[in-house]
């Protein structure tokens, strides 16, 4: 398996898009198999010439000539998906920022979602320029291709205070809760929780619980940190290492021990895989 991830060129696109990876699995290559764990990002996966079977927190993907193009959206897991794969397979993932696709949609997130894996084919030309987009061999040449698409597509988004709510969630000098930033934001913690569900997929409050997750993991990852439990929890607002370790095996179902111990660091750490 061969991943490269990029990141947008386009100064535009970098407001929304956090990056992409194209991946290539050779059938000379051994099925391979990995656990992806809970992120705030909405992840479009886009295949063609393979079967995509999924069931709950876990995805096979084999090689199957003549299959119509696959585009699946991930954007509400709170547990490890185990996906593995077999075969000639050619991928393009993207990771879209917090409310990053909604720019580019017509209806709010919630509404492209049903299952676990949802069928995406947002827009008439999506699944003919994606095709195209796979078939070209030269790399940037794809590139331009990708972002002259999404630019293509660009509605923007605006919303009252979701933008600055999470904004307020990432912020690690304080450590809001979630009727704090209702307040703050002049509304409801119940009408919070429905913007959040309808255009994030997902409640503030596993929002905030996979935001401090992804941020351990990057300063845990990082060539920087020797940061044992202790200071990790207390520098990212865990309440103590005991708060830490319940989340982390919650959303990963191992010990940070043992997470740390067996995760991958992919592509300058922007895919952290564990794989099996």
């Amino acid at each position: 398996m061969k991943i490269n991830f990029y990141k947008p060129k386009n100064k535009i696109l970098q407001d929304y898009i956090e990056g992409y990876y194209f991946l290539t699995n050779s059938k000379e290559d051994l099925p391979i198999e990995y656990f992806t764990f809970p992120n705030n990002y909405s992840i479009v996966s886009i295949m063609q010439n393979a079967e995509v079977l999924y069931a709950e927190n876990q995805g096979i993907i084999k090689e199957k000539k003549g299959n119509p193009l696959s585009s699946d959206l991930i954007c509400h897991y709170k547990k490890p998906i185990k996906l593995s794969y077999e075969g000639d397979i050619n991928e393009l993932t993207f990771y879209f920022k917090p409310l990053g696709l909604n720019a580019f949609l017509d209806k709010s997130l919630c509404n492209y979602t049903n299952n676990f894996f949802s069928n995406f084919i947002p827009f008439d030309d999506y699944a003919e320029r994606f095709s195209a987009i796979l078939n070209e061999k030269e790399t940037n040449k794809k590139i331009d291709l990708i972002e002259n698409y999404w630019l293509s597509k660009l509605k923007a988004f605006q919303h009252p205070f979701l933008n600055e709510v999470i904004a307020d969630l990432k912020d690690l000098e304080k450590d809001y809760s979630i009727a704090d930033l209702a307040k703050k934001h002049h509304t409801s913690r119940q009408n919070l929780t429905k913007h959040f569900e309808a255009n994030l997929c997902k409640s503030p409050s596993d929002f905030k619980k996979i935001q401090r997750f992804r941020e351990a993991l990057k300063n845990k990852m990082s060539k920087k940190s020797t940061d044992n439990l202790t200071s990790l929890s207390y520098d990212l607002l865990f309440y103590d290492q005991s708060h830490l370790i319940k989340d982390f095996k919650s959303l990963t179902g191992l010990t940070p021990k043992n997470f740390f111990k067996n995760i991958s660091l992919q592509e300058d750490g922007e895919v952290n895989w564990l794989f099996v």
